[in-house]
């Protein structure tokens, strides 16, 4: 039998309301007829089938209740036809309250006398963890243990009360941190009761009561660590926190004795700060971290990055919540009030701003990566922002078309200030996994943008020769020939190819920027710079070869797998100087996009047809043709640098630089230089 129930939400509540009315209605009906009848002397037998009919309908009510309160609390119920969910009742171990309310009293009863001897045990922890999702249980339970008890609880299990030296070591406390886990995920299905199996009024009050303490505080943090929780009531449970952290914000400088320190004696506790006990909690409920971000009259973003301070991992922690809250959900399809997308872009944005101030940087060293994977999604906006030079205050890009330099829809986007990213990048690259998050992001914007301009100067060119064609009907097969070759030649440098050539001057810019943030000015300067060298090489060789993305797909949902494209086997070496000018950045940078540009111009026919070939393809020379040592293409497309021997590499290099290759490429080759340039000139003015 399957363990899936299905039930709709509105019709159930109708039934349950018309039987309630029933209930009440039925058993009236029937004292009016047995009246009648005695009136009339008609004699009753036994009673009357109407107060049976009532009395078991008003017996029913609660089990239907209880099963619709059952489908409202389950996270992972699944949306059927005509409004109908669904959601697997395996885990709902208890049939009703009474059963439920039955076993958390005995559990809890065993629980503390386990705790009270210092003998838990595995298999209590096991039976727990059985009723982790029954609501039932789940709510009895958080009754039977209210808050204070169910911290002190928590505390007692790893040693608090006693001496230093007598707690247990972080390697014996494998219960107890099982222990910890379950109750959290206890607390979490409590809290998403629904109707009669709701958490008491004051819950989360009680729950941060004592935060100021650091038992208490370690207890709330292990309480809320691993729960999925209702999204109303940890939202409240934060905004708790945070106004007592803003009233008695952590002191740095005061000492933390032992003795004070909660959790076994060689482990740290980590960030026992108010806010620091729900950071964890707020990484695992993205759609709660950005309500709680924006709250529009606490604006607590601007405190925890600018002014308070974490102790241990916590900032890093602080990192994972602004990046899954402003990276989680994007999308362009709902306004602004009622878009999660919009949320997550005015985080982003204002966030970036913070990360470029050097006392934010200072209070948060462990958020680099974070940096660069916020940026890594919105690397549209980082492209269009860089070409300004100029401050732009935080915000979002509510217009229809946030992007309007690619081909479909994209989420809202965020403004960025181009000084400020530059000096937040600048800071964030001394991780290496920032920089390879930013860089794989704009080498595939990049490969996206140049693919689809390609593309449509293609089309552009196929409709001027099919135009020809019907123009000259007797032209022979050579007039034919340089006609084509006219045409595109004549199309590279107007219309859709001046496109082209703008878009590898605007996106060499943005490439400058992120090279000259990433400080890796010199291949060979030395050994500290090793491993940021190789990744920067195998960047530059590797862009090529990525796959530019159906159209319309938003760029930053494919970053991770370009990222493992280009980085998956790093294999350069700051001793490898195949091409010209690549021991410097900027001059392997320059390459890295003379290829790009040249390996998606190729893939759109624009050097012409190989199989005549035309005076601009590769095939025009014995040296570049099949067979030939210097063949340096591959199903039909340029091979990535990285992956050409030293033949096919000298090849290459000679055929871009032939004065007949420039007839099409000089134009997007002179943009390149020329973007390099602008940049340069622009981001290091005084100022900038």
């Amino acid at each position: 039998m399957s363990p899936m129930v299905g039930i709709n939400p509105t019709l159930m509540t109708r039934l349950i309301n018309d039987m309630k009315r029933a209930g009440d209605t039925l058993p009236e009906i029937g004292r009016q007829v047995e009246r009648a009848l005695t009136s009339l002397d008609v004699p009753l037998w036994g009673p009357g089938p109407l107060h049976a009919i009532g009395r078991q309908m008003s017996d029913q009510i609660p089990a239907l209740q209880g099963r619709l309160d059952l489908i409202l609390a389950e996270p992972d119920r699944k949306p059927g036809k005509g409004g109908t969910l669904w959601a697997n009742e395996s885990d709902w171990l208890s049939k009703s309250p009474a059963e439920g309310a039955a076993s958390a009293k005995a559990l809890a009863a065993k629980l503390r006398d386990q705790v009270d001897s210092g003998s838990l045990d595995a298999k209590t922890v096991a039976e727990l963890e059985r009723h982790k999702n029954d609501p039932y249980f789940a709510v009895a339970f958080v009754k039977e243990i209210p808050p204070r008890e169910l911290k002190a609880l928590i505390n007692r299990t790893y040693g608090a009360g006693f001496p230093q030296s007598e707690r247990p070591f972080q390697r014996d406390v494998r219960t107890q941190e099982r222990l910890a886990t379950m109750l959290s995920k206890i607390l979490g299905t409590a809290s998403r009761g629904a109707g009669r199996m709701k958490l008491p009024d004051g819950y989360a009050d009680q729950l941060v009561d004592g935060v100021e303490n650091p038992q208490d505080a370690f207890a709330l943090k292990k309480l809320l660590q691993a729960g999925e929780f209702d999204h109303k009531f940890l939202l409240t449970v934060a905004q708790k926190l945070y106004d007592k952290d803003v009233a008695h914000p952590p002191d740095p400088s005061l000492p933390r004795h032992p003795w004070t320190m909660p959790g076994p004696k060689d482990g740290s506790p980590g960030d026992l700060s108010p806010m620091g006990t729900v950071l964890t909690a707020l990484a695992h409920h993205p759609a709660v971290a950005q309500d709680f971000l924006t709250d529009p009259r606490r604006k607590p973003l601007a405190y925890l990055m600018r002014q308070h301070h974490w102790n241990g991992d916590a900032d890093a922690e602080l990192g994972w919540v602004i990046q899954v809250a402003s990276t989680e959900f994007r999308d362009h399809d709902l306004p602004p009030g009622n878009s999660r997308g919009y949320k997550s872009a005015l985080i982003g944005s204002w966030a970036v701003r913070f990360w470029s101030d050097p006392k934010v940087q200072a209070n948060l060293p462990g958020t680099r990566a974070h940096v660069g994977s916020i940026l890594g999604q919105y690397t549209g906006d980082v492209h269009r922002d860089t070409q300004s030079f100029s401050d732009k205050m935080p915000g979002v890009v509510t217009g229809e078309d946030p992007d309007k330099n690619l081909r479909g829809g994209e989420p809202y986007g965020a403004k960025f200030s181009a000084p400020e990213l530059k000096q937040a990048m600048t800071w964030a690259f001394e991780d290496e996994d920032a920089f390879k998050s930013v860089a794989a992001a704009h080498g595939l914007y990049a490969a996206k943008m140049l693919d689809e301009l390609a593309a449509k100067i293609r089309k552009e060119v196929d409709a001027d020769f099919e135009a020809w064609r019907k123009a000259h009907p007797e032209a022979t097969q050579q007039e034919i020939e340089a006609a084509r070759q006219d045409i595109l030649e004549e199309r590279m440098s107007r219309s859709g190819g001046a496109e082209f050539s703008r878009a590898t001057r605007s996106l060499s810019m943005t490439t400058w920027m992120i090279t000259d943030a990433a400080n890796v000015s010199k291949i060979g300067e030395g050994q500290a710079r090793d491993a940021r060298v190789a990744a920067f090489k195998e960047m530059t060789e590797k862009v090529v070869g990525l796959a530019p993305g159906p159209q319309g797909k938003f760029v930053g949902f494919m970053v991770d797998e370009a990222k493992s494209e280009i980085f998956g086997n790093i294999k350069s070496s700051h001793e490898d100087r195949a091409r010209r000018d690549a021991d410097t950045a900027m001059g392997a940078a320059e390459h890295m996009f003379g290829d790009l540009t040249a390996a998606t111009m190729y893939r759109h026919g624009l050097f012409g047809d190989g199989s005549v070939p035309a005076k601009t393809h590769p095939y025009r020379h014995k040296d570049f043709s099949p067979g030939s040592k210097g063949h340096f293409i591959v199903n039909g497309e340029i091979k990535p640098f990285a992956e050409m021997n030293v033949d096919e590499r000298e090849a290459y290099e000679e055929w871009l630089n032939l004065n007949e290759t420039g007839r099409v490429f000089n134009r997007p080759d002179e943009s390149i230089a020329l973007g390099f340039k602008e940049a340069q000139a622009g981001y290091t003015r005084p100022g900038t």
